[in-house]
């Protein structure tokens, strides 16, 4: 960017599934409830997101001053938008970070450490990107069981995908049969807990409702079907896609 700032390129996780995984909350958060401190939160939360890379090589013992420029920089924005949020809102929207704080923790320190990342490890970011879904409805306003609802459907859907691709990535790697099949009673697990908790919480709420527990069944079968290699590129526009369609009917869901 400038001789002061890190290129773009150098601050952008790679990995597209990421900013999904951090789009879906954040799109969710700002529709079910728009409001300035919802949006100040969301803006926390992205400078946090994209302080991950410098801070990564700075811990590395990359002595760029660049990067530690970038570091600090988002490192200020993050606590100004933080602090704007409580000034506009009331310190409720604490309650829901300091209860995923655990799960950016673990996440944060296997993504700065470059572990292997297991589905645990998937899940546990899953959980703590949700969080801010929970934080941004509750500095609008909305309850704790609001928040904690939008919370779980938003870890289950993402963790029940998250386990449908490694399913399909171990498949494409040659993984052993009993390997794969280990993976595939993950998918049912979680399938079950995402179809099951909507039938119960979201499916009586009229049409809307129906439609999002009707899209749950659709993919739990898509991941019962054989699977067919395709392109990891392919594969992780695919599940945007199909995420941004969940989007939109858990946004009708919750209203």
């Amino acid at each position: 960017m400038t001789k002061w700032l890190p290129p773009l390129r150098s601050i952008l996780p790679a990995e597209h599934g990421s900013w999904f995984m951090l789009g879906f909350p954040l799109g969710l958060g700002l529709l079910l409830r728009p409001s300035l401190a919802g949006l100040c939160l969301g803006c926390a939360a992205l400078s946090f997101f994209l302080g991950r890379p410098p801070l990564r090589r700075v811990l590395q013992g990359q002595k760029d001053p660049v990067q530690l420029h970038g570091l600090l920089l988002l490192g200020v924005l993050t606590i100004a938008f933080g602090l704007l949020t409580l000034t506009i809102s009331d310190a409720r929207f604490l309650i829901p970070l300091a209860c995923v704080s655990p799960l950016v923790f673990l996440a944060l320190r296997a993504d700065l450490a470059r572990t292997t990342r297991t589905l645990a490890v998937e899940m546990a970011a899953q959980g703590a990107f949700a969080g801010l879904a929970a934080a941004m409805l509750v500095a609008a306003g909305d309850s704790q069981a609001e928040a904690l609802r939008a919370w779980w459907f938003v870890t289950l859907v993402g963790s029940a995908n998250l386990a449908h691709v490694r399913r399909w990535l171990g498949r494409a790697h040659g993984l052993a049969d009993s390997d794969l099949r280990r993976r595939m009673i993950l998918v049912h697990i979680l399938h079950t807990l995402l179809v099951g908790s909507s039938a119960l919480l979201l499916a009586t709420r009229g049409l809307a409702g129906a439609l999002w527990t009707a899209w749950t069944a659709l993919l739990y079968l898509r991941a019962l079907v054989p699977v067919r290699v395709i392109p990891a590129r392919t594969l992780g526009w695919r599940e945007g896609g199909l995420s941004i369609i969940g989007l939109a009917l858990l946004w009708r869901a919750l209203l």
